[in-house]
């Protein structure tokens, strides 16, 4: 990836689309796009996957709640997108078994058991086991951990999880391959118009400090929990609130704690009708979450509070029998904002807001999309690129299939084949290059494939996205820090100054993932 290139290119070509948002609804959009051979520039004005697409649940799902907001068309779209993702990201998208328990009513053992035989029928033809009733006493021997008083039952059905940053810049990725372009630190700062129509925009580039000017056929705004900021770029009267964002906490915690296997759902403690779950991640973390609340603030830096932590331990805490866990289990905190549509009814709590995506027309040339899941981002991508074709003309042209070559079997379950490759062709003429860190399963090879590949331009592009290793640290890591600083000083040709900024901004990054406030909610 030479970044100079790709900006002269940006700033001298005309595009067919040009999205701005860099999350997991852009990336698809700029990756149908490029499908259809159409050129194609994606933009972010952080790193890409910065915001919701990095700070989520890390779930692939169809939604088992929203059958009962009756949103089945919803479910049923997820839950088959749920099975594209289990075909095309084997390494990024794999299959969880889900427990739930059930106390005290047999009514609501009835109720979850037809919920599941639905679930399971909208599935269609799944690759994913049916669901099973699990009784108490082999729930006492499979989860010693938690507590058996009042519980009639339980069951185990079935969805998925993932990486959800790593799946977002895979995806980019991808658009590239088929020949995108893709510029992160890329900010859109204004519209510019001839009549009503969109001529190019202004964009900023934090990287190398320098403002032009974009032209394309049609823009598209995928920017997510700034829709709103964005839309009042494009129309400074417009004062319609189109989102309102809901804040989802979480914890880290060493994988000991809890099955290795199984994701577990428990009741909160407050009695509010939530669940909390406990998910094995990536080998050897745990994360538990989450919070549901509206949330108001700035968007670009949210804090984590100690009300929430407080929230998520003690349901956590009130199902399990012994080895409660304290806050010094506590590895990294994380939060992100799930992007909400604004609901007309102000009174709906933010878990009964629909979570499904609008697609519109600002304008003859400009689309914007918002809302929507995680797990359905292909089709809610196919959806913009219909409209798109549905009202302007734009020539698709075939792409040249992309041939595999040989891989290192070291890198190939957690980058799949192709960046397998890049990898391998990265490390041929030095070995020493895949030699991993000391206490983090990542190597200089990988870091040297997230800035070539994979457009890291920052310490916390690399540590806490394009790897977990900021989720490990529960501690600082000076060392660790200045390593893979030296490297991408070397490859970015950072000055001294850059260099102790970066370190700086990632320190402050890290205080925020690690540091939690007495606030109120």
């Amino acid at each position: 990836m030479n970044r100079q290139y790709n900006i002269q290119r940006a700033t001298s070509e005309l595009f067919d689309l040009v999205v701005i948002g860099g999350g997991i609804t852009g990336a698809g959009i700029a990756l149908a796009a490029a499908r259809k051979g159409w050129k194609t520039l994606i933009i972010d004005k952080n790193d890409f996957s910065f915001g919701t697409s990095s700070r989520s649940a890390k779930m692939i799902h169809g939604g088992l709640r929203y059958l009962q907001q009756m949103q089945i068309k919803l479910v049923k779209e997820a839950l088959h997108e749920r099975e594209h993702l289990l075909k095309e990201y084997p390494h990024l998208v794999s299959p969880q078994p889900f427990f739930m328990p059930i106390y005290n009513s047999k009514v609501t053992k009835l109720k979850l058991s037809i919920g599941l035989s639905g679930y399971d029928y909208l599935s269609g033809e799944s690759s994913m086991p049916k669901h099973a009733e699990i009784n108490v006493e082999e729930i006492k021997k499979r989860f010693p951990q938690i507590k058996t008083e009042s519980m009639v039952g339980g069951f185990i059905y079935y969805d998925a999880k993932t990486n959800d940053a790593r799946l977002t810049n895979e995806v980019i990725q991808e658009a590239t391959d088929l020949g995108a372009i893709a510029l992160n630190y890329f900010e859109m700062q204004q519209f510019n118009f001839v009549g009503n129509k969109i001529k190019n925009i202004t964009c900023h580039d934090k990287v190398f400090n320098f403002t032009q000017q974009i032209k394309s056929k049609v823009f598209i705004s995928a920017t997510g929990i700034w829709t709103d900021e964005l839309l009042k770029k494009f129309n400074p009267k417009d004062e319609k609130k189109y989102m309102q964002p809901s804040k989802g906490t979480h914890i880290v915690v060493s994988a000991n704690h809890f099955p290795k296997d199984c994701v577990m759902l428990f009741p909160t403690a407050n009695g509010d009708g939530r669940m909390i779950w406990c998910m094995p991640w990536d080998d050897n973390l745990s994360i538990i979450g989450t919070t549901d609340t509206e949330y108001n603030a700035s968007n670009d830096e949210m804090h984590i509070l100690q009300d929430e932590v407080n929230y998520i331990l003690e349901s956590v805490n009130a199902q399990l029998t012994d080895k409660k866990l304290t806050e010094a289990d506590i590895l990294s905190v994380y939060a992100g904002l799930r992007p909400l549509l604004n609901d007309e009814d102000e009174s709906k709590q933010s878990t009964k807001r629909s979570r499904d995506y609008q697609i519109w027309w600002n304008n003859d040339n400009m689309l914007t999309i918002s809302g929507g899941k995680l797990t359905s981002f292909m089709s809610m991508a196919e959806n913009c690129i219909k409209a798109i074709e549905d009202k302007h003309a734009i020539a698709s042209s075939d792409n040249e299939e992309i041939i595999y070559s040989t891989i290192i079997d070291k890198f190939k379950h957690r980058y799949g084949i192709k960046n397998a490759t890049l990898i391998a062709n990265l490390v041929q003429d030095n070995l020493d290059l895949i030699q991993p860190f000391e206490k983090y399963p990542y190597s200089n090879a990988e870091i040297l494939f997230f800035i070539r590949h994979q457009h890291a331009q920052k310490l916390d592009d690399i540590l806490t996205r394009r790897t977990l290793i900021t989720y490990q640290m529960q501690t600082y890591d000076e060392l660790l820090v200045n390593a893979v600083t030296e490297l991408m000083t070397k490859e970015l040709n950072w000055s001294s100054e850059q260099k102790e900024r970066e370190i700086n901004e990632y320190k402050s990054a890290w205080n925020l993932m690690h540091v939690w406030e007495n606030s109120d909610l």
